[in-house]
């Protein structure tokens, strides 16, 4: 079996205790698998105590979160109690995976890391090379059963929308409208079966429905993990609506914040495009990319209104908490790929139209 990966995908270590916003105080659940909790029930003395004091037995089993939320074998040095007494190895899957992702087609399993690790989006922001992946010889494991046709086609579209978006000279928003147009097409022939070649060509904008700030409500009214964060869009969509400064020069004043999205961009394709081989939909993978780049972006911008200046780590943080509350609420990503074709706002013509305004 195959093991396919974004070439940075070896570059990426936890940090531990240097990492400021830690996973173990993220307030998720954190399950325990059959296995692991088995090896637990095991553990001698009063640390195996602790372990099994602190678990909820129930199914799913899970660590009990203390009073502020956060993992119980966290310590006060920001390290975990589990890896310092029993090793690393001693971690639950759900623990030792994170953030990592995975996904299986047949002899081939597909990964990469996700965006609501503070390091795992730092390494993917700052890429400045084309993107590349490796490929590993693993054990074979379990999978699903897919069509195997349906898989080449959008294994090869994929392919070339990641190469369009990687080097096509247009703005990255430019480029995503090329390829939504290109996705809804390529929709057209899966919805009729007949699995034939497009080409990615540029798009002109519709005069359609729809602004940026239709979609910052849609967001609000989603369930946040954080409650600050209802505060946080409210807060920047009054900066977005009281300002007359043009977002174009936003981009002139931070020439690389394209090359972040550009990246973020194509960390959405990598990780959702393919999964259309199970349900047949990959307008909504599309649509989710960019309504996720957009909004971020107008995030980005936001931060420079306020602030006069954006970083990389200014970056890296609005990155990591829109994902932990779009991508890691499995009820919010839902409703959002949902959206993509019960809410008119994001229909891909009046997607297409606000992306252009985004060069305004």
């Amino acid at each position: 079996m195959k093991l396919h990966a974004p070439q940075y995908y070896a570059n990426f270590h936890c940090i531990a205790n240097k990492c400021v916003h830690n996973c173990c105080k993220a307030g998720w659940e954190i399950d325990i698998d059959n296995k692991t909790a088995e090896e637990y029930k095991k553990v001698k003395g009063q640390f195996g105590e602790k372990l099994r004091m602190n678990i909820d037995w129930n199914s799913p089993q899970k660590f009990i979160m203390d009073k502020h939320s956060n993992c119980p074998f966290l310590n006060e040095n920001n390290l975990c109690d589990i890896i310092t007494t029993l090793g690393e190895n001693s971690l639950c899957q759900i623990c030792t995976d994170h953030p990592r992702f995975y996904e299986w087609f047949g002899n081939v399993k597909e990964c990469g890391i996700g965006l609501c690790c503070e390091e795992a989006t730092r390494i993917i922001l700052s890429q400045n090379t084309p993107f590349s992946t490796i490929e590993y010889d693993i054990p074979d494991e379990d999978t699903a059963e897919y069509n195997a046709e349906l898989y080449q086609y959008l294994y090869n579209a994929r392919k070339d929308i990641i190469n369009y978006l990687d080097n096509h000279p247009s703005p990255i928003t430019s480029n995503i409208c090329d390829v939504l147009w290109y996705a809804y097409t390529l929709q057209q022939n899966i919805d009729s079966g007949l699995l034939d070649d497009e080409e990615i060509f540029e798009v002109r904008p519709y005069a359609a429905n729809g602004n940026l700030e239709n979609v910052l409500e849609f967001f609000l009214a989603l369930e946040p993990n954080d409650k600050n964060w209802i505060t946080y869009l409210n807060d920047c969509m009054h900066l977005c609506s009281n300002t007359p400064d043009k977002i174009s020069n936003f981009d002139d004043a931070n020439p690389q914040v394209s090359t972040y999205l550009k990246n973020i961009s194509i960390y959405f394709v990598w990780r959702y495009f393919l999964k259309g081989v199970f349900d047949e939909d990959i307008v909504s993978k599309i649509s989710l990319m960019a309504i996720c780049v957009a909004v971020i972006k107008v995030l980005f911008y936001c931060k420079w209104l306020e602030s006069g200046n954006i970083t990389l780590n200014d970056c890296v943080e609005i990155v990591r908490q829109f994902s932990e509350e779009v991508e890691y609420s499995e009820e919010n990503l839902e409703k959002l790929e949902e959206a993509c074709y019960t809410n008119e706002y994001f229909s891909v013509e009046n997607i297409i139209n606000w992306l252009d305004k985004l060069k305004e």
